[in-house]
């Protein structure tokens, strides 16, 4: 139902596009509850048993951060029919609103973003994300996210430039929608889409990847027992979340 609202926030659909796209989405919930959530419930026990032995080392923190990044491309993959069904469906008033909407999706972001693209800015964002899982930073740990930030000032701008570039490569796709390489070329595009976001953007990507896994292997170096306390807890909630999804044919229907 989420999926349907977000799709509508974009684009307007006729009565047999959203009847069309549920039923897509049923068909993807059903594999994604019994394939995927069982590997999440895995992989959130090891990680919150890691947490509570209070000891995660920079490899282990390598090791989950790979894990949570490859649990994207499968569901992905499933999503690809239900998306060039949809859009290959789209009429060309259609087309043009949702064109419209992305442009002035990207704009209000600009806008909330680089008003205030200051380094105090950017690392109270920072900061805000950790405390998210931490609970209340330490001096230590505020040094180390403003440290960490250095030398960053120009990435909001970077994701900003890379996001307009894939947007405009996708606007340009969507008016081949009836041609027949139509489904190979936004299957590139989603599966590879860093590599339509520009050099400066990959960069980036490539350079944070490791970088993130050290700032959270020295935020939890400097860790006290009630910042790891917060973060088993906010894991635990995860992982109990993930248990308590129900799998059943009858909920399944009554989400969608």
């Amino acid at each position: 139902r989420g999926v349907v609202w977000w799709v509508e926030d974009y684009v307007s659909l006729t009565g047999e596009q959203k009847s069309d796209l549920r039923r897509d989405l049923r068909e993807l919930r059903s594999w994604h509850c019994e394939s995927e959530l069982p590997r999440y419930g895995s992989w959130l026990g090891e990680l919150r048993a890691e947490i509570r032995a209070g000891d995660l080392s920079r490899e282990r923190i390598h090791y989950h951060q790979s894990q949570a990044v490859d649990f994207v491309p499968p569901v992905t993959q499933r999503l690809l029919p239900a998306i060039t069904h949809l859009l290959a469906s789209l009429s060309d008033e259609q087309v043009a609103e949702l064109t419209d909407n992305l442009r002035t999706s990207q704009r209000e972001l600009e806008q909330e973003y680089l008003e205030d693209d200051t380094p105090e800015a950017a690392r109270e964002r920072v900061e805000e994300r950790a405390e998210r899982w931490l609970g209340s930073l330490n001096e230590d740990q505020k040094r180390i996210i403003s440290q960490w930030r250095q030398g960053r000032d120009t990435q909001t701008r970077i994701w900003l430039q890379g996001r307009a570039q894939w947007q405009a490569t996708f606007t340009d796709l969507l008016t081949q929608r009836h041609w027949p390489r139509f489904p190979d070329r936004l299957e590139d595009l989603i599966i590879n889409h860093d590599d339509y976001r520009g050099e400066a953007y990959r960069s980036m990507v490539q350079q944070n990847t490791p970088q993130l896994v050290r700032l959270v292997h020295d935020l939890l170096r400097h860790a006290d027992d009630q910042h790891w306390q917060h973060l088993e807890e906010e894991t635990g909630k995860l992982h109990r979340d993930v248990a308590a999804l129900s799998c059943s044919s009858d909920s399944l229907s009554a989400g969608l």
